[in-house]
């Protein structure tokens, strides 16, 4: 099987930015939600209360804030994998 070719360098980082920015937009409001509890279910959820109350309640708001400080944290390694990856494209040009 051959090996895949690598993504274009402005697609690649194209692709690197926009999940850094989903992953920093979507953990720092899972995080201010659950800190605050803000969390809301839609309707259809109600149908099964035990369910809503094990998520709206203090496990449920713990594991929503969890989730979104690992997003935040993904959103960091993402970033630096970026900036990595600028730098050594732009510095790998300037010895040339």
């Amino acid at each position: 099987m051959p090996a895949p070719r690598p993504r274009p360098f402005a697609w690649d980082v194209l692709f690197r930015a926009l999940r850094f920015f989903y992953l920093l937009w979507g953990g720092m409001l899972l995080s201010t939600l659950a800190f605050y509890g803000r969390l809301r279910l839609p309707s259809p959820f109600w149908q099964w209360p035990e369910l809503c109350r094990a998520v709206m309640g203090p496990w449920g708001r713990a594991l929503a804030l969890g989730a979104g400080l690992v997003m935040c944290l993904a959103a960091l390694l993402e970033v630096w994998e970026l900036v990595d990856r600028l730098l050594v494209r732009f510095m790998g040009e300037s010895e040339r």
